[in-house]
């Protein structure tokens, strides 16, 4: 290998470091992407890799168990079980998708 060369290879590798390190940095944040069903005003709320169980207005219409699953892209899916009381506003947060939240299916057990 000529000196000549070796200087090459390294300007290119050097290049690609710095190409792909600013790729990651112009990478975007994490945005509502979008919300689920509603049940008894609860639902699941996703962003890109992350979810929540959530209630809005007046909370959680009945007493019950509502079950949360996130469908996540090239892996299994995620789910969530959480008992509320009537009223409940609470967030529970969902366990993250490794690659992306494409959606989240709530249903309602009394």
């Amino acid at each position: 290998m000529t000196p000549i060369w070796r200087a090459r290879a390294a300007y290119t590798f050097a290049s690609l470091l710095v190409v792909g390190g600013a790729t990651v940095a112009i990478a975007p944040q994490a945005s509502a992407g979008g919300d689920g069903n509603k049940v008894h005003n609860c639902f699941g709320r996703y962003y890109n890799t992350d979810w929540d169980q959530r209630c809005s207005g007046s909370g959680e219409g009945y007493a019950g168990t509502y079950v949360s699953e996130a469908k996540c892209s090239l892996e299994p899916d995620n789910e969530e079980s959480h008992y509320r009381g009537k009223g409940s506003k609470a967030t529970y947060n969902g366990h993250d998708c490794d690659w992306s939240v494409t959606g989240v299916q709530t249903w309602f057990y009394q």
